[in-house]
């Protein structure tokens, strides 16, 4: 019995030495694992950043048009492939556009009217400039007003507060990137034609000769509408005011359509402040108000375009304006749509005879306009 006795002591012991020894392994195998990874996070600490940055270059680099990994590839390019030891490559940078020399100089160049949609946000407006440059446009024009009155920024002058659309454009930031692709920003305003503004304050419209009812260019079933009266002197400053407010935004160049007495029916009917329409001499009365205003864009340093119909300016005494000749517009911009599609090239030559005595003439065709002078 004792012998069995340490024979199973013995084995104990064997065993229990083993087991110390697997134990012993399996120690120096985790101690390993965790200094194994205690390196490796400490490398990847260490390298973390660069990467980081390196990635981060890249991204920008990409999404801003670089062809470049911006500063980080330039310090750990291979001296040898830019030609000299210890050169860094040349960062090459996008293109920039060119901004306009002066907003107020009047310039050789296209025009292009803006659609108020390409507007929406600075990035939008951003990409519809950088396109509008890249046609070799110079002249951008961007309503503000147009001829159903409505006024599309937001406008703080009184008279406009009923008219503003429903959806405004920031003007301001408009102008702005429109310099800087290299654009001449024009803010179009319809004056006179307007039939939004005299439901707003009566005072202000064309009358039934001198009753207290307004005019209207037709039959209220037929669509007739209202029109500012151009001999009202509330009305002729509720344009200054608002040429005035847009100056205000960075605007320095106006196109100013709507500049005369209303088309349409019945205009023997209509009355104004300066009398009734068979009395009134429109030339006179435009001529007057257009030197005003011309001499009033000299003084704050602004530039007024005059936008007129073709087919109106083809005629001698035309119901709308009297004789475009006799106006004294400096700058003038033709509606070439206004020609009659049957005419044999008599109204254009008319009313290019009319528009000599412009010192500037853009010629207007659908969403763009020729400078032809």
């Amino acid at each position: 019995m004792a012998k069995r006795k340490r024979k199973s002591l013995g084995k104990l012991k064997h065993y229990k030495q083993r087991s110390y020894a697997r134990r012993g392994l399996l120690r120096r195998r985790i101690l390993k694992w965790v200094l194994g990874l205690a390196i490796l996070f400490g490398v990847g600490w260490l390298v973390a950043g660069p990467v980081v940055d390196l990635g981060t270059g890249l991204w920008y680099s990409i999404k801003n048009g670089r062809q470049d990994a911006g500063p980080a590839a330039s310090s750990t390019s291979d001296p040898a492939a830019s030609g000299s030891e210890g050169a860094s490559a040349p960062e090459s940078a996008p293109p920039q556009a060119t901004p306009a020399a002066s907003t107020t100089a009047i310039v050789t160049g296209d025009w292009s009217y803006v659609a108020l949609s390409g507007l929406s946000n600075e990035e939008q407006a951003a990409a519809t400039a950088a396109d509008l440059a890249g046609q070799g446009v110079s002249y951008a024009v961007i309503t503000l007003k147009d001829a159903q009155g409505y006024v599309y920024y937001d406008s703080q002058v009184e008279l406009a507060a009923p008219s503003k659309a429903g959806r405004l454009v920031d003007a301001a930031m408009a102008a702005r990137v429109f310099r800087e692709a290299g654009l001449i920003p024009v803010a179009g305003i319809s004056a006179f034609e307007d039939p939004t503004t005299p439901y707003t304050d009566r005072e202000l419209a064309v009358h039934y000769g001198s009753q207290d009812v307004i005019w209207l260019n037709a039959s209220a079933s037929a669509g007739g509408v209202p029109w500012l009266d151009p001999t009202d002197t509330a009305a002729r400053q509720y344009i200054a005011d608002l040429i005035a407010e847009i100056k205000g935004l960075g605007f320095d160049q106006f196109l100013l359509s709507g500049v005369q007495f209303p088309s349409g029916y019945s205009l023997e009917g209509a009355g104004y402040d300066a009398g009734l329409a068979t009395e009134v001499d429109k030339t006179a009365q435009l001529a007057g108000l257009i030197d005003a205003w011309q001499q009033q864009a000299d003084g704050d340093g602004s530039v007024l375009w005059f936008e007129y119909p073709a087919d109106q300016a083809a005629l001698e005494a035309s119901d709308t304006i009297g004789s475009l000749a006799g106006l004294g517009v400096r700058n003038l911009v033709l509606d070439m749509d206004a020609l009659s599609p049957e005419d044999d090239g008599t109204q254009r030559t008319a009313a290019l005879t009319a528009a000599q005595n412009a010192d500037h003439l853009v010629l207007h065709t659908g969403v763009t306009g020729s400078f032809a002078r």
